[in-house]
């Protein structure tokens, strides 16, 4: 499903939440996440949607968008923020840098099978990069 976007990308990514069918609650609990960085971050969270935006795109734009928007979305989240908004989600938390050394994040990733194991990297790789191009993550040494 291709999105417009808009000037805005805080609002275009409100939009685009509210306007999945998401499991488990991962719409609400990204409002939540939007609001909390509205509050307290306000830099973050326009970087965090840009890199949703950037990320939902996607390599190819016939593959389900919505794990590559929710990993922008909270690729730029702290370790405590990320337990706290992403304990139910196990995809998303596994495909944001914080946690990629994470065992929990790590045993989720080994139960895969092998097409979801691959999205998980791709969508992981492509997290870090754009948190790192976005200044939040250390060069590549």
């Amino acid at each position: 499903m291709q999105h417009r976007d808009t000037t805005d990308p805080i609002a275009w990514a409100r939009r685009v939440n509210r306007g999945w069918f998401v499991r488990g609650g991962l719409d609400q609990t990204t409002d939540a996440w939007l609001t909390h960085l509205e509050q307290s971050d306000p830099d973050r969270l326009l970087a965090s949607c840009d890199i949703a935006r950037a990320l939902s795109r996607g390599p190819d734009r016939t593959l389900d968008p919505k794990p590559w928007f929710y990993a922008g979305l909270f690729s730029l989240a702290t370790a405590v923020e990320a337990r706290h908004y992403l304990t139910s989600h196990c995809f998303t938390a596994a495909a944001i840098p914080v946690l990629a050394q994470d065992a929990a994040t790590a045993a989720f990733a080994a139960g895969l099978g092998p097409a979801s194991r691959e999205l998980l990297t791709r969508v992981s790789d492509a997290a870090r990069d754009q948190a790192r191009a976005h200044g939040y993550l250390e060069p590549r040494t």
